[in-house]
């Protein structure tokens, strides 16, 4: 996989077996780089090309990017949108679809039932599909007592089984994790086939799992 961002020729060439980290140095490229590639998985054209065997990856589809860490949560509306969706299909199909239909039934009767010494003339509609039932339930995703770092690969895990992504990028991680937990979560990414990508803005300790070029405040490319 490669990471191309033209205006200043930057050219990175990701290696599968290592989480890919970019540290820039200068603040206005910082901010132009992780926004150039925050608008593009937001649909919006920009300069940032990552490829796959050279062919270029439409980032809104294949990629995700992950700027807030306080509070972070992998409770976001398109993963649980997404659960939701393989859900609704588990439910209509093979073994499920009888138990769905009966749940449907007994809940129908019991609406009725609640509903009838009411004085006003009401009636109900059996819903096309269980995403009413699920958020009903508050179907989320268990995040209590977990480390950020616990809760970032299950949303990395979230996304790629449920969003089909297959590019992860993190602006500021470091700020947050000590490099024992970068360490663990590198090592824990790769073994699953995960793209990571790390943009900093200052060099911390080398990790066994990571690689790392530098943009310098002089846009410098060591």
């Amino acid at each position: 996989m490669m990471l191309v961002y033209p205006p200043i020729g930057l050219e990175i060439n990701i290696q599968n077996d290592k989480v890919q980290t970019i540290v820039i140095e200068n603040q206005k490229m910082f901010y132009e780089i992780a926004d150039d590639i925050y608008r593009q998985i937001n649909g919006i054209n920009g300069d940032t090309v990552i490829s796959e065997n050279y062919v270029p990856l439409d980032l809104s589809k294949f990629a995700d990017i992950i700027t807030q860490f306080i509070p972070f949560t992998s409770n976001r509306k398109d993963i649980l949108s997404a659960i939701c969706s393989e859900l609704k299909e588990k439910a209509v199909n093979g073994a499920l679809y009888n138990a769905t239909q009966e749940l449907y039934t007994y809940i129908e009767k019991y609406l009725f039932d609640l509903l009838e010494d009411i004085d006003i003339e009401t009636d109900i509609c059996q819903p096309n599909d269980i995403t009413g039932i699920l958020k009903a339930f508050d179907l989320h995703i268990v995040e209590t007592d977990k480390k950020l770092t616990e809760k970032l690969f299950e949303f990395i895990m979230a996304s790629m089984k449920y969003k089909k992504r297959k590019v992860f990028i993190t602006v500021g991680l470091r700020d947050y994790i000590t490099d024992r937990e970068a360490e663990d979560l590198f090592q824990s990414v790769l073994l699953n086939g995960i793209t990571l990508i790390c943009i900093e803005s200052k060099a911390t300790a080398l990790l066994k799992h990571e690689t790392r070029i530098i943009i310098d405040k002089d846009l410098c490319i060591i």
